[in-house]
C-alpha cells in the first residue's frame, strides 16, 4: 500500500509540474469571496500524510476538514504550538492552483478509501471545470467516477447534474449510489424523476441515497416512491425513509409512520419519533407518550420528549412530569424543557418542582424556565427559593416567572434580586417589580 501511495504521488507531482492539463472555470471562488486554498505541496503533504497513518484517524481528519473557523486566536494555544492557521485555513479554501487540482485528480484512483475521499472533497472545493468533471464520469475505473460524483455533490455542482442522472444507472454500486448522494447535495428538483426510478433499483445501497436525495427536496409528492422502504429488512433502509418522510411532511404518511413506532430497531422508532414531530403529526402525541414511559432505548425516549415539547399539547404534561423520574438524566432534561413549550397548563405538576432543585445544572434550568413558564401562583415559594441559586440563568428565569405572575407574594424576593451580584439579573427583577406594580 506505502509503496503505491508513493509512486501514485510521485506520478502526480510529475503531471502537476506540467499542469497536467487540468482545466480550471474562474480563479475566484463562485460561492464568493473566501479563504484562499492550498497549493499542490501543500494538498500533496496532506495526501500523504494520509496514506501513512491510522484509517481511524485518516476518516476523522476526512471528517472534519474544513469544519473549523479561520483565524489565528492565540487563546487557549499552547506556548510552544506552531504558526499552522494558515495552512490549515488554506486546506478548507477554494483551490485554484492547477498542479494541486492535477495532483487531485490523480488520487482519485488511489487504492486507500480514505485519502481518495478527501481528495474528492478537496476537488469538490476546486476550480476544476465542469469539462474535467465529465471526463471523470466516463472514466473507465468505478472508482473515478465514484470520487467524481463525490466532489460534484460537495459544492452542489449543478452543472453535473445531467451526467450524476445519468451515473444513477452505473453498473457498479458505488458511483450509482454517490451519484444519488450528490443529487441530494445540488437539490434540484429537475433531478426528481430520475431519482424516483433509482429508488426501486436492484442496489440497496442506490435504494438507501436515492430515498434520501428524494427527502432532501421536502416535497410531499414524492412520498408514494419512499413510503414502501419503511417495509424493508434493512433496519437502515426503514430509518433512512422515516427520516426523507419527515422531511416531505406528507399528510399522507402519519398512518405508516405511527405503525414505524414498534419497529424492533431502536434507529427505526427514533426516526419515526422525529420524523413525526417535523410533520407536527399531533395524532401521533397518545403513541409517542407511551413510548416515552415504555421504550427501553434512553434515545428514543429523549426523542420522544423533544416531539412531545414540539406538539405543545397540554395533554402530554403528565407523562412527561412521570419522565422527570426516568433513570437517564438527559431524559429528564428534555422533559423539563418540553413542559415548558406545552400550552394551557395552569398547573405544575410536584415532580417539576422538584427538579427546580436537582444537582444536575441542565434540568435545573429547564425545570426553573418551565416552572416560570407555567406561572402556577402556587409555585411562587419555589421560584423565589431559585433567587438564591448559585446559576445566573436560573436566578433570571425565577426572576423573569415572578415578574409574569404580577402577584404581591413576589415582592420580597423580587426585591433581593435588586441586590444580585450579575446585572442581568438585577435589569430584569426592576422590570419586574415595575410589572407588579403597574
Amino acid at each position: 500500500m506505502i509503496r503505491t501511495m508513493r509512486a501514485l504521488h510521485v506520478l502526480a507531482l510529475a503531471l502537476a509540474a506540467v499542469g497536467g492539463g487540468v482545466i480550471l472555470t474562474a480563479h475566484t471562488d463562485p460561492e464568493g469571496p473566501g479563504r484562499a486554498g492550498a497549493d499542490s505541496a501543500r494538498v500533496a503533504t496532506l495526501l500523504t500524510a494520509l496514506a501513512h497513518t491510522d484509517p481511524v484517524i485518516c476518516d476523522l481528519i476526512g471528517d472534519q476538514l474544513g469544519n473549523f473557523w479561520t483565524g489565528n486566536n492565540p487563546v487557549g494555544r499552547f506556548s510552544d504550538a506552531p504558526a499552522v492557521q494558515g495552512a490549515k485555513d488554506s486546506l478548507a479554501g477554494y483551490i485554484t492552483d492547477p498542479r494541486a487540482v492535477s495532483l487531485l485528480v490523480a488520487t482519485l484512483g488511489t487504492d486507500n478509501p480514505c485519502v481518495r475521499r478527501v481528495a474528492a472533497k478537496l476537488l469538490g472545493q476546486s476550480a476544476v471545470s465542469a469539462d474535467v468533471l465529465g471526463r471523470l464520469f466516463d472514466n473507465a475505473s468505478p472508482r473515478i467516477r465514484e470520487g467524481a460524483a463525490y466532489a460534484a455533490g460537495v459544492r452542489g455542482r449543478r452543472e453535473t447534474r445531467g451526467a450524476l442522472e445519468r451515473q444513477l444507472t452505473d453498473t457498479a454500486t458505488g458511483p450509482a449510489a454517490m451519484a444519488a448522494w450528490a443529487l441530494g447535495e445540488i437539490q434540484d428538483p429537475a433531478s426528481a424523476p430520475a431519482l424516483q426510478a433509482s429508488v426501486h433499483a436492484t442496489s440497496s445501497r442506490v435504494r438507501l441515497a436515492s430515498a434520501w436525495a428524494l427527502g432532501q427536496f421536502e416535497d410531499a409528492s414524492y412520498a408514494k416512491d419512499v413510503l414502501p422502504l419503511l417495509r424493508d429488512v434493512d433496519p437502515v433502509m426503514r430509518a433512512t425513509a422515516a427520516e426523507a418522510l419527515g422531511r416531505m411532511k406528507s399528510p399522507r404518511v402519519g398512518a405508516a409512520l405511527v405503525g414505524a413506532l414498534t419497529d424492533r430497531n431502536d434507529a427505526v422508532r427514533r426516526a419515526a419519533v422525529s420524523a413525526l414531530a417535523d410533520m407536527e403529526e399531533r395524532s401521533a402525541a397518545a403513541p409517542i407518550e407511551g413510548l416515552l414511559l415504555n421504550d427501553p432505548d434512553a434515545d428514543v425516549r429523549r426523542e420522544c420528549a423533544d416531539a412531545l415539547g414540539n406538539f405543545s399539547l397540554g395533554r402530554s404534561l403528565e407523562p412527561l412530569a412521570r419522565a422527570l423520574g426516568d433513570q437517564d438524566v438527559e431524559v429528564q432534561r428534555q422533559a423539563a424543557n418540553a413542559i415548558g413549550d406545552l400550552n394551557d397548563v395552569t398547573k405544575a405538576p410536584a415532580a417539576l418542582i422538584r427538579a427546580t432543585t436537582s444537582q444536575d445544572l441542565e434540568l435545573r434550568r429547564h425545570a426553573t424556565r418551565a416552572l416560570a413558564h407555567i406561572g402556577d401562583v402556587a409555585t411562587v415559594p419555589a421560584l423565589v427559593d431559585r433567587l438564591g441559586d448559585e446559576d445566573k440563568d436560573v436566578r433570571l428565569a425565577a426572576v423573569e416567572g415572578l415578574g409574569e405572575m404580577n402577584v404581591t407574594a413576589a415582592l420580597p424576593g423580587l426585591t433581593r434580586a435588586l441586590n444580585d451580584r450579575d446585572p442581568e439579573v438585577r435589569r430584569a427583577a426592576a422590570e419586574a417589580l415595575g410589572k407588579t406594580q403597574e
